[in-house]
């Protein structure tokens, strides 16, 4: 399989293409296309499919490409295939999915350092992403030391302040993320899409209203020339009323798509993350409600929750008391057990 030189290390070019790819936005169709290389096509364009909210086809294609005989194409599309699940609230799939994911580590022994890196950093991002926290250690082949080929380095950077701002070092990770953008040579749209939602997700918890707005609209201008959107699924419970507040209005057809995707994504990341935490995380909220209870848990005001979801401050106590009454609580600070 071929590899691109970085120096003292190499990353191998078939393994999350799309992901760790540098190339403008708005080209990602064509960086897809390797005429010379027809897995690797396939690979890219099940990426692709996923991160635009195709998630059904786009696990579909990483399930064929799991079977590939190539070891390495085999175990990403492995992970591939859970994230494309877990969008399709196919959670019994996913869980069952993960213990094989698990057991990529043992292939790692024997593996390039340019796979096992790779690998480390998308299991890393996976544990992350559904909060399975136990299952989390750092450093990870070197991830700590940012001793990472090029292409990657973005995408290691912002799972390390993932990790940091869900461990409540707000501070660290929005330092890390914004160093990571400013000191990016080459555009890399998935990572700098990605940096700049936790950017945005860390000045929202300071309650910097304006500097969560500007990374959130930053990363909407990378992703939407090639219709980028499962991202924004993805952090919309962490992301509670910026994408109200920023695509409503502007962009109605895209935020219907949104909105649907994360009702699916967040169905299935609860029931997941229960089964994986053995936590309770509520699924009997509403998306909106979902919304409201994580910004409540915050201690955001009724009025700062009316502004940013775009309703009135009766919805939102409206909402409030059915949530109270879903979740059997009787205070805000009781809504940290069921939301994130």
């Amino acid at each position: 399989m071929a590899e691109q030189n970085y120096g003292k290390y190499s990353l191998n070019s078939n393994l999350f293409q799309v992901t760790t790819g540098i190339f403008e936005p708005g080209t990602a169709d064509s960086f897809c296309e390797k005429p010379d290389d027809p897995e690797k096509t396939a690979f890219g364009k099940a990426e692709l499919s996923y991160y635009r909210g195709e998630s059904f086809e786009a696990a579909e294609a990483f399930k064929k490409l799991s079977q590939s005989d190539n070891q390495e194409t085999a175990a990403g599309s492995t992970l591939g295939t859970v994230l494309a699940l877990l969008a399709c609230d196919s959670a019994e799939e996913v869980i069952g999915i993960y213990k094989t994911i698990k057991g990529i580590n043992d292939l790692l022994q024997d593996s390039g350092f340019s796979f096992k890196l790779t690998t480390q950093v998308f299991l890393l991002y996976f544990n992350i992403m559904i909060h399975n926290f136990g299952e989390i250690t750092f450093p990870a082949v070197g991830l700590e030391s940012f001793n990472v080929p090029e292409p990657l380095k973005p995408m290691a950077f912002y799972v390390y302040a993932h990790y940091l701002l869900e461990s409540g070092d707000i501070g660290r990770a929005i330092g890390m993320a914004e160093g990571a953008l400013l000191f990016m040579k080459k555009p890399c749209p998935i990572s700098e899409i990605y940096l700049c939602l936790i950017i945005s997700r860390g000045y929202m918890l300071r309650k910097l209203w304006d500097k969560a707005e500007y990374y959130f609209r930053l990363a909407w201008s990378i992703a939407e020339p090639d219709g980028l959107m499962m991202p924004f699924a993805e952090f919309r419970g962490m992301l509670s009323g910026m994408l109200e507040n920023c695509l409503r209005y502007d962009k109605p057809a895209e935020y219907k798509i949104i909105s649907d995707l994360s009702n699916r994504y967040h169905s299935g990341w609860v029931k997941v993350h229960n089964e994986l935490t053995g936590e309770r995380i509520s699924d009997a909220l509403t998306a909106i409600e979902f919304n409201v209870a994580n910004l409540a848990s915050q201690d955001l005001s009724n009025n700062e929750i009316s502004d940013l979801l775009g309703i009135s401050v009766n919805s939102v106590r409206a909402h409030l008391r059915n949530i109270f009454n879903k979740l059997g609580v009787s205070s805000r600070k009781e809504l940290d057990t069921y939301v994130f």
